[in-house]
């Protein structure tokens, strides 16, 4: 089941974000998060804390969310990676 997180924006409406994954990076936990299935729009946030506890910071630096899109995708290729030997594993010559 995919964890939702409500969000507000600017405006003070509240929406829901569907969480796709977080990960260490550097000394920062980052977090992707869509709109659901029907959007192609990826949010990348990290994990800071204030006086009520933690909170996501967007994430606005070119750089740095280049940096994220690398990480994501190793992420992905690894498991893709893990997947394809599971399969083999599996296999009956």
């Amino acid at each position: 089941m995919e964890e939702k997180i409500i969000l507000e924006d600017e405006n003070g409406v509240a929406r829901e974000f569907d969480l796709e994954v977080s990960f260490p990076l550097g000394e920062k936990t980052y977090v992707l998060l869509t709109e659901g299935e029907e959007s192609d729009d990826v949010f990348a946030f990290f994990i800071d804390e204030d006086e009520e506890g933690e909170i996501l910071v967007p994430v606005e630096d070119e750089a740095e969310f280049a940096l994220i899109e690398a990480e994501y995708d190793r992420i992905m290729d690894e498991e893709y990676d893990d997947l394809e030997e599971d399969e083999d594993e599996g296999e009956v010559e």
